[in-house]
């Protein structure tokens, strides 16, 4: 035998062995359990226990289904009526006020809402009556313009209002922070996104249960008589199908009406359109149902609640403050530099050879309004991973003090540069993003020396009554009557910007001849909102702005 031979024979005596002690291991476990008088005993006990725990998780998920389960199905439907094809319509504030009230109800009804444990609203918390009211203002915004940039950053600031509102519902937020806002927030919606199976897992217990109870009422007869009729009904079909096909096409031969009655019943069609549009609408409907389903069902589960709780607390950092030193020691260096660069060429005209100065002030305002954001950025890092040494709060309050320089540097270029070619969106847009930025940074400053001041609350209160603001006054009518204006006054006129990049927000301030034009984009504008209102259900889409445009085109 060669020594392959004996290692195999070997191998098959050691599997053996092992196949012998199992069995023998098996045998004894199998002898004491069948002996022992207490483990036979404590074993339907194990499984009386186990079975207990499964229905009352069966049962919570019951309640759970009875609870959010009607309406977040109302709720899907309401959505889809307001909202289908309907971005921007009379529907919208009524679609803002639907939603908190909605929400409001059923987390006051949830068991576990902060309400329900009475905690109330703490120093943390930004008053409820103020994100209701704005979430509502910013709904019917959306209904009262034309402008797709208006009624995008509407929608957002709704959507981050309502998860605050959602936030401290749920959460005592004392002692949150920035980063803990937006990471409790992005928590509580991609976790409940991402529990959509939850409606579906609590069907399938309502039904197991119900099964049960009928078992136990003996409703087992009477369910299997019903099969048995589904069953005969079933077969009788199918006997009577060629049956009545054949005798149809008889009695279709014999009468002429009969026929057309035939004929008409079998060559009905679907208009597809309308077919597509049913699916989609289901489509719309059922996808609201399990995130709105799913959101309820994993904020109101305590172990989340707790999860997002410890997951916003500030950790503390053992990052040496002298690496945040060496940093903000380098770029608050840099930027006094140019801060007095500003100051010396562009705020007192003093410039260089080689240099004009309409050249010099009329560029840089997009890189400097990039700069103050990444400012504001890396002060609040600073704060949350270094902690505040006496030297760094110094520094970090140079950088504030340079950052208000570079806003208004940035601002003053944009002005020279509008006085020179006019306005257009974006350049509002920039002066009203350096307002806001002036603003935030001063309440940075204010929590740079006093970390307990809501800095969160500061940012998101100023944002949203900003940005209201400036949303209300209809930025496209203003730009439209200023241009007119400088038009009139002898510059160079962009009449191709008036009759094509604003909105029919402008046409209040824009004269026939601009929008009575071919290449005008108004009449397409109007044409389309006459076409929507001329739909099924075409109400939803009435909108103020275009209704004004479209009675005065």
């Amino acid at each position: 035998m060669t020594m392959m031979d004996n290692d195999k024979m070997d191998n098959d005596k050691i599997k053996n062995d092992k196949i012998k002690i199992r069995r023998e291991g098996l045998e004894m476990d199998h002898h004491m359990i069948t002996t022992d008088p207490q483990l036979l005993t404590a074993l339907p006990q194990v499984d009386q226990a186990a079975q207990e725990v499964k229905t009352n998780e069966m049962k919570k998920k019951q309640k759970r289904f009875r609870m959010f389960g009607i309406g977040s199905f109302l709720y899907a439907l309401f959505y889809t009526f307001c909202l289908y094809r309907n971005a921007s319509g009379i529907t919208y504030p009524f679609f803002a006020g639907g939603t908190l009230l909605f929400f409001c109800y059923f987390i006051k009804k949830s068991e576990s809402s902060s309400a329900d444990g009475n905690r109330g609203q703490t120093k943390a918390h930004i008053n409820k009556t103020f994100l209701m009211a704005s979430i509502a203002a910013a709904g019917l915004l959306n209904c009262a313009t034309d402008s797709g940039v208006l009624i995008f950053f509407n929608k957002l600031l709704m959507t981050v209002l309502f998860c605050v509102l959602l936030l401290q519902c749920w959460h005592d937020l004392t002692g949150w922070s920035v980063t803990a806002y937006i990471k409790g927030g992005m928590m509580m919606l991609f976790g409940g996104i991402a529990n959509t199976i939850a409606p579906i897992c609590d069907v399938a217990a309502c039904w197991q249960l119900r099964r049960r109870d009928r078992e136990k009422d003996g409703r087992t007869e009477r369910s299997a008589n019903g099969r048995r009729l589904v069953r005969s009904v079933g077969i009788g079909l199918l006997i009577v199908f060629p049956m009545a096909m054949l005798i149809a096409l008889l009695l279709a031969s014999a009468d002429a009406v009969f026929y057309d009655l035939l004929y008409n019943i079998l060559t009905f069609s679907i208009d597809i359109d309308s077919f597509e549009d049913m699916i989609r609408i289901a489509g719309l409907v059922s996808v609201v149902f399990v995130v709105c389903y799913g959101i309820f069902s994993y904020n109101t589960e305590p172990q989340n609640i707790s999860a997002i709780d410890n997951k916003a607390q500030t950790a503390k950092t053992n990052w040496d403050p002298y690496i945040a030193v060496t940093v903000n020691g380098v770029m608050c260096a840099m930027y006094v530099v140019f801060s007095g660069i500003q100051i010396v060429s562009l705020f007192l005209g003093k410039l260089p050879k080689g240099f004009t100065y309409a050249s010099y002030a009329r560029h840089g305002f997009f890189e400097l309004v990039f700069v103050c954001i990444f400012n504001i950025v890396l002060v609040l890092c600073t704060l949350a991973y270094f902690g505040s040494l006496r030297v760094l709060r110094v520094l970090l309050t140079i950088i504030c003090g340079c950052t208000y320089i570079m806003t208004v540097s940035s601002a003053y270029r944009m002005l020279l540069y509008i006085a020179s070619y006019q306005l257009t969106f974006l350049r509002l847009l920039v002066l009203w993003g350096l307002v806001m930025i002036a603003v935030v940074m001063t309440g940075v400053l204010v929590y740079t020396y006093d970390q307990k001041f809501s800095l969160f609350r500061f940012v998101l209160v100023t944002l949203t009554v900003g940005w209201l603001c400036f949303s209300a006054a209809h930025p496209d009518y203003w730009i439209a009557s200023y241009n007119i204006a400088a038009c009139e006054d002898g510059q160079e006129c962009d009449s191709y910007y008036l009759r094509r990049r604003l909105s029919l927000d402008a046409v209040p301030a824009l004269s026939e001849e601009l929008w009575k034009s071919e290449d005008s984009v108004y009449h397409r504008r109007i044409e389309r909102y006459q076409r929507q209102r001329g739909m099924f259900m075409g109400f939803r889409s009435f909108n103020f702005s275009r209704a004004y445009a479209a009675h005065r085109i």
